[in-house]
């Protein structure tokens, strides 16, 4: 079956990030993209003075004309979004292509216990609205703790996770994968539940201290890659994760500038089903 989805996401001039890096990860594994891109920008907001372009009213305009062509999609991918207002964007085309059979939301709007700059307040609300309408949702630990209206401490105890995970399914996702959830000393996880399992899942890292930009949407899009080939969510999280540690490994050996992103282009070519 060849897989076409529709990926919503900002569209950097520059930086490993975004639908930078989503479309040639899914080109590499046959999958074609509609992009539909949420905000132009110079490069991505790492670097100061970075440019921006709106584009709310091309965004409507596309989907329409996506409808006239007849468009069908395997999935729809939604990750930044430049604005509180977009999500209903965001709702609209979900619903336009209601026979799309899977959806997944990277609720992109914190990292490190900070609501980033670029939104108000309510980005937050309009999340939580959107987030009711995925199959997936892939926040990471600040983002999921916004979403489920709890503060977010550094070293949750063993009942956290299981309020956590319980607040987020409430919301109506049928399934959640929650990045970066903190462990003891240089531990950390990701944190897997779906709405028929008992409990959530660990999978256990080590966190290598440092930071390249675009590594969350990384791995959102490599699981969605691993979903549509037909893996199971217990494989494709590990799977997933264990390239995004040697894609930091590799960008931290080659001195890479994290604000840049990994080294995505040296490392595409060996990534396998």
């Amino acid at each position: 079956m060849t897989h076409k989805i529709l990926a919503i996401h900002d569209l950097s001039g520059y930086g490993n990030t975004s639908l930078m890096a989503i479309i040639p990860l899914m080109y590499h594994f046959g999958i074609e993209v509609c992009a539909l891109p949420s905000m132009l920008l110079s490069a991505n907001t790492c670097f100061d003075g970075y440019q921006t372009l709106d584009t709310s009213s091309f965004m409507k305009q596309s989907l329409e004309h996506f409808k006239q062509l007849n468009m069908r999609f395997s999935a729809i991918y939604s990750g930044f979004l430049g604005n509180p207002e977009q999500v209903q964007t965001v709702l609209e085309a979900i619903d336009g292509f209601s026979d799309t059979p899977l959806v997944m939301i990277d609720p992109v709007m914190a990292d490190d216990g900070l609501l980033y700059s670029c939104y108000p307040n309510s980005m937050i609300s309009a999340m939580r609205e959107l987030v009711k309408k995925a199959d997936i949702i892939t926040p990471n630990f600040t983002e999921a703790c916004f979403l489920a209206d709890l503060p977010a401490p550094d070293n949750p105890d063993g009942g956290f996770s299981d309020e956590l995970c319980r607040r987020l399914l409430a919301l109506g996702p049928k399934e959640l994968i929650i990045t970066s959830y903190p462990g003891k000393e240089n531990l950390k996880s990701i944190l897997y539940l779906s709405q028929t399992m008992p409990e959530p899942v660990h999978f256990p890292y080590t966190h290598i201290p440092c930071f390249y930009t675009g590594a969350g949407d990384i791995l959102s899009a490599l699981i969605l890659i691993y979903t549509l080939k037909g893996h199971e969510r217990m494989n494709a999280i590990p799977k997933a994760a264990e390239f995004i540690q040697m894609a930091i490994s590799h960008a931290l050996a080659r001195n890479r500038d994290g604000r840049a992103g990994v080294l995505l282009q040296e490392l595409i070519h060996d990534l396998q089903i």
